[in-house]
């Protein structure tokens, strides 16, 4: 568990310690969900935002030796936003 704080501005920003970025792989462009319990309790959750450019060496489908099909397109495109449901899930 990583524990750490920051200081609201006059503005109602903050910045997001490093280590907490670190830890959930945030980089310019992700953004940050909100959700505030009955409880009062804040949950923070990471929604990524990255590029087509940036996600193309991890696509499986692009080392099939083969043209892409739209199956494999699709296919890619569930597995990745799996994957990021379960960091979601984890980072709770």
């Amino acid at each position: 568990m990583i524990k750490a704080s920051s200081t609201l501005t006059s503005k109602g920003q903050f910045t997001l310690p490093a280590e907490i970025r670190q830890a959930l792989d945030l980089r310019p462009g992700d953004q940050l969900r909100f959700e505030l319990t009955d409880d009062n309790e804040l949950m923070v959750a990471p929604r990524r935002r990255r590029s087509i450019f940036e996600l193309r060496e991890t696509m499986p489908a692009l080392t099939l030796g083969r043209p892409l099909t739209q199956a494999d397109i699709d296919d890619a495109v569930a597995e990745a936003m799996e994957e990021q449901e379960a960091r979601v899930r984890s980072a709770r």
